[in-house]
């Protein structure tokens, strides 16, 4: 099947502009020979950016996207049975730079049979990040707490240990000593996967480790989960995240990962 050239950009999402950092939350795709134009937004699991963005109010992340996708929507309606001159003028004008929360980046190109296909491709590589695997996602999390906490400048710094006995032991990534005995744990848990059955499975995991660390009497009493789970916005995924974290409150604290402040107050208190 004959490939076609479509044209591509990012749509990111810029609230603090004095600071530079964005998030990419959308794409847009038009393919002139066909006269396809198409564009996919972030909608629904938006956490991650309001998570990011420290003190955004995720209503101005609701209106700046559905202002943009009502825009979008106008310009494909507009396009249909355009030529594709016009489609390509169209979406040339579409990406010129403009200063705005939600701007659309450089235009790119690509080859695809099927331009609907491409989109979804591109969304999920760009936006949904599918490339990354739940224990890359975790490991962020993992350099995330360690940037927050590394200043502090503990008299005992948290570092890298295995706790348990001869017969059972867990690698947590941030521990406590003091006096040769493990006083304070951290550990980020990234509770956000796909699949409902996949938040249960990951999460039965470590409560059976925990289980068990109790049992060879090896838990310290202070612990704590950083979590990241699912957007609020989806029910069902949130739900289960909910009910796991639930049964991780009978063995550890837990907060999500954006309540930096309690987070701090863990690693100082006495």
């Amino acid at each position: 099947m004959k490939k076609l050239a479509c044209r591509y950009a990012i749509i990111q999402f810029l609230p603090y502009t004095e600071t530079g950092e964005f998030a990419n939350v959308g794409v847009v795709l038009a393919c002139p020979a066909t006269g396809y134009f198409g564009f996919k937004l972030e909608t629904r699991r938006y956490a991650r950016y309001t998570n990011f963005f420290r003190d955004l109010d995720k209503q101005i992340y609701l209106r700046s996207i559905a202002a943009i996708r009502d825009e979008l929507e106008r310009v494909r309606q507009s396009l249909h049975c355009a030529s594709a001159e016009v489609v390509r003028d169209v979406f040339a004008a579409l990406v010129h730079p403009r200063e705005a929360i939600l701007r659309i980046g450089e235009p790119r190109a690509l080859l695809a049979q099927e331009p609907q296909q491409a989109l979804e491709q591109l969304y999920g590589y760009y936006v949904e990040h599918d490339f990354l695997t739940p224990e890359h996602r975790e490991r962020v999390l993992e350099q995330r707490v360690q940037q927050l906490i590394k200043g502090l400048n503990l008299e005992n710094p948290f570092k890298e240990e295995k706790l348990g006995d001869d017969e059972f032991t867990v690698r947590f990534p941030f521990v406590q000593i003091v006096g040769n005995e493990p006083a304070k744990v951290i550990k980020p848990f990234f509770l956000a996967q796909d699949e409902t059955l996949s938040i249960y499975n990951h999460g039965d995991l470590w409560i059976a480790k925990l289980r068990r660390l109790r049992k060879h009497n090896r838990l310290p009493e202070k612990v704590l989960f950083t979590l990241e789970g699912p957007d609020m916005t989806d029910d069902k995924r949130y739900k289960v995240f909910d009910d796991v974290r639930n049964d991780l409150c009978e063995f550890v604290e837990t907060v999500l990962v954006g309540e930096e402040t309690r987070i701090l107050q863990f690693a100082k208190a006495g």
